[in-house]
């Protein structure tokens, strides 16, 4: 196990998407942000300048290097599972309307043929803890997120680990049709938020 500390933008961008084009089959666990792959052009610039994570970078030119990453969302050859807590959906990281159009780009995600996106609500009781994102590429590597970098665990023991905590979450979480209302219900209660009485 190692800490690889936070580096340039340009590196980062450059190593995930060396790993997720590698990868075939890419599981990620996020219990605070939905990952760059999912995120909107609103919520990613929010996102990258308004958080300390950020600060110091050329935010415009990490944005258009995570959007141009997403096009790996189109290769039908690959599978994804995303797996998001209510708080990664709903915590209020920017304004009302980029929020509204963040929740309803997921529910549009959930309906590509290569992914599968689950919801895990507040109110399911679950028997572990959602300590930290974490991303399970195939059965060779998983990355954990940390603030000050990232930990690269290639050892099977650790990588079966994070599988059984993966799957452990996934089967008490929603997903598809039952995923989509609950981000249509969460989208609403945004949305309400916009509407004049």
């Amino acid at each position: 196990m190692r800490l690889e500390p936070a580096t340039s933008g340009d590196d980062v961008q450059r190593e995930l998407a060396l790993l997720e084009r590698n990868a075939t089959h890419l599981r990620y666990f996020l219990p605070a942000i939905p990952t760059g792959l999912i995120q909107t052009p609103a919520y990613l610039r929010h996102v990258m300048t308004q958080t300390s994570a950020f600060t110091g970078r050329d935010v415009e030119q990490v944005v258009a290097q995570k959007l141009e990453r997403q096009a790996v969302l189109e290769d039908l050859d690959k599978r994804f599972e995303f797996l998001l807590t209510e708080s990664a959906i709903r915590c209020q990281l920017c304004e009302t309307a980029p929020m509204v159009g963040q929740i309803e780009h997921l529910v549009s995600i959930s309906c590509l043929p290569n992914v599968d996106l689950k919801v895990l609500p507040l109110s399911v009781r679950v028997c572990e803890i959602p300590f930290n994102t974490f991303t399970l590429y195939d059965t060779s590597l998983a990355t954990l997120e940390v603030f000050t970098g990232r930990v690269m665990l290639r050892e099977e023991t650790d990588i079966a680990y994070y599988e059984r905590v993966f799957d452990h979450f996934a089967e008490r979480a929603y997903g598809g049709d039952s995923a989509r209302q609950l981000l249509a219900e969460w989208a609403e209660s945004f949305q309400a938020v916009l509407t004049p009485w």
